[in-house]
């Protein structure tokens, strides 16, 4: 892996300019150095983001909230509560201790893992209002900490990540199954390692479950556990290709992204990319797998047929998160410490815009921590 040319684009100049609206050219290089040892930069290509119409919506648990930012101009529309319930006796007041680290959607629902009331929250992208920062929600009893899920891919089921209490030494972490008709819990599942991400097969017939003793695999009719892949570095978040060939796991303490075979069950590749990978995600097409990884403080991009690191854009801010827009064009990928969105080109790896998630001028964003995203065609309601 050290002998491959990397291409390397620094967006922390481009990051700057947006603020400023200074267009001006790309420069990369490429190199058969680490990202570390080349000289690089970049600067945006529009003075103002453009994208392709729709909404992101971007869980922010440092407000106990989510973000809708509409994608045509990466302009924040509102930052809305989840699960704060009224103080009572002062109709004016909330409580703010939703905490809610997992996001994801489904047709015109938005589900929460509030990590910090041990809650699922629903809400309707349709009955949002700008003018109201507490839409009307679904609160769902979960269990301990859940701070990830997933929706099957028929809608029908949500299954939640309990984490459960690090100091805890008895297993209170688990997968929390809940009917989306009835808004119910319907099952639940004891696993031997703490959970943390959760994903579906395209066909919706098989779940996968990283855990830090290793990836498990479970039939989603009957939850029962067909396979398990062991020997993973501390994996931290699952992603499927769109053809349910292969899974990626971030492997956290080796830096690297497994390719896990579905039919073998067998690593395939295994990928140094950058420190500490967090969260992975796959074009489309499912050429192309993008790695936020926090600590280098960039995103790898990796041809999902060879396993090589294609190239690696330097994103300041510890990115952690990252999502496609469903047209593809558009890598959206928010920092948990600067509470910066940058937007990059996916055709030329081109930074073209930020938006601050505070929304009002420099700094706004810290302290915003956005740990999730998802991204639709469908726009927010605006006022």
């Amino acid at each position: 892996m050290s002998n491959r040319k990397r291409t390397v684009i620094s967006l922390a100049a481009a990051a700057a300019l947006a603020c400023t609206g200074i267009a001006t050219g790309l420069v990369a290089t490429g190199s058969n150095k680490t990202a570390a040892d080349v000289g690089h930069r970049a600067t945006l290509t529009a003075s103002s983001c453009a994208g392709p119409t729709g909404a992101a919506y971007v869980a922010v648990p440092g407000y106990q909230g989510f973000i809708a930012v509409d994608t045509a101009n990466c302009e924040v529309v509102q930052t809305y509560n989840v699960d704060d319930l009224q103080v009572p006796g002062d109709p004016g007041d909330y409580n703010y201790t939703g905490s809610d680290a997992g996001i994801a959607l489904s047709g015109s629902a938005l589900w929460f893992a509030v990590t910090g009331t041990d809650n699922v929250a629903e809400i309707n992208t349709d009955d949002l209002d700008p003018s109201d920062y507490n839409p009307p929600e679904t609160i769902v009893p979960v269990g301990y900490m859940p701070d990830a899920l997933a929706v099957t891919p028929g809608g029908s089921e949500v299954w939640v990540v309990d984490s459960g209490p690090q100091t805890s030494t008895s297993r209170l972490w688990g997968i929390t199954i809940i009917d989306t008709s009835t808004d119910k819990v319907v099952g639940n599942l004891n696993l031997n390692g703490d959970p943390t991400d959760v994903a579906f097969s395209p066909d919706g017939q098989d779940a996968y479950v990283t855990t830090s003793n290793g990836l498990y695999v479970y039939q989603v009719s009957n939850t029962r556990q067909v396979a398990f892949v062991p020997g993973l570095g501390s994996p931290e978040s699952v992603a499927v290709a769109p053809d349910g060939s292969v899974v990626y796991v971030t492997e956290t303490s080796d830096a690297q992204l497994a390719t896990i075979s579905t039919s073998t069950y067998r690593v395939v590749h295994a990928t140094h990319v950058g420190q500490e990978p967090w969260q992975a995600v796959v074009s489309s097409d499912g050429s192309t797998v993008y790695v936020a990884n926090p600590d280098s403080d960039s995103v790898s991009v990796v041809d999902a047929t060879t396993g090589a690191v294609e190239s690696t854009y330097a994103v300041p801010g510890v990115p952690d998160t990252l999502g496609l827009t469903p047209d593809g064009t558009q890598l959206w990928v928010a920092g948990v410490d600067s509470g910066i969105m940058n937007v990059i080109d996916t055709a030329t790896g081109q930074l073209v815009g930020t938006t601050n998630l505070g929304g009002y001028g420099a700094n706004s964003g810290d302290g915003e921590d956005p740990t999730g995203i998802v991204l639709t065609s469908t726009p927010t309601p605006e006022s």
